[in-house]
């Protein structure tokens, strides 16, 4: 389905290397939107861009850590040096390591906050400040139902989901008043290198990420006076 009201748009995705942040990519680029996709990996990031490229899609690879918040000013300044705006900016990068409360290292909590709040903290920032000059905008935050679930030697992970949830709600009160929408997003297990990645076990009947990017998409392609939030659950 060709949502019309997203063609053309100039869209960031960050995370977008693998997983849910890929599907994105994908889908938003298949609507015919210019998509920037942002990631640490570069040579997958450029690899999937290639691929969307060469299918008559417009993807464009960006060598970014969101942790570091000049890397995430200079994505969206060469966004808008590129196209004079930008329309939505998708915060999906994250990254979880188990750990028990004991051992929880300074060093491993810093970094799961790092990505998981810091991060969508400065992708929100530097999106709205160009979104309140334009008058309208469209960020999704990615969070997850950790935000709300307690589980064993994952504190630092669900913590920083919790936070990024919270700070996302004051920043959409903020926010509203420039036309700027922020759509929380919060799925369960899916069915992404994630898990293996963090040393986690994939949960059962875990859920498609293309299904969960069609269903941003969709909400992404609301009316202006509608603001979803999303929180998906597996069935079983």
């Amino acid at each position: 389905m060709l949502y019309q009201n997203l063609i053309n748009k100039v869209v960031m995705v960050t995370g977008a290397s693998s997983g849910l942040g890929e599907a994105l990519a994908r889908k938003f680029a298949s609507n015919a939107c210019t998509v920037y996709m942002g990631a640490r990996n570069y040579d997958k990031l450029k690899s999937i861009a290639d691929e969307i490229n060469n299918a008559n899609g417009r993807a464009i690879a960006v060598p970014l850590d969101v942790t570091k918040p000049e890397q995430v000013e200079e994505a969206a300044k060469r966004m808008v040096q590129h196209y004079g705006r930008i329309d939505i900016w998708i915060n999906n990068a994250g990254s979880e390591k188990p750990a028990s409360v004991l051992d929880l290292t300074p060093e491993l909590l810093k970094e799961i906050t790092d990505v998981n709040y810091h991060g969508l903290v400065y992708g929100t920032q530097e999106a709205a400040r160009q979104m309140v000059k334009q008058g309208y905008g469209d960020v999704v935050q990615v969070l997850s139902t950790s935000a709300f679930t307690v589980r064993e030697k994952e504190s630092a992970y669900c913590g920083a989901k919790a936070a990024a949830e919270h700070w996302s709600n004051c920043a959409r009160k903020e926010l509203g008043r420039y036309g700027i929408r922020l759509i929380h997003v919060l799925p369960g297990g899916m069915k992404t290198k994630f898990a293996d990645n963090s040393g986690l076990q994939m949960p059962p009947n875990a859920m498609n990420p293309n299904d969960i990017a069609d269903l941003i998409l969709h909400a992404v392609a609301q009316p202006r006076n509608i603001v979803a939030d999303l929180t998906l659950y597996r069935n079983g």
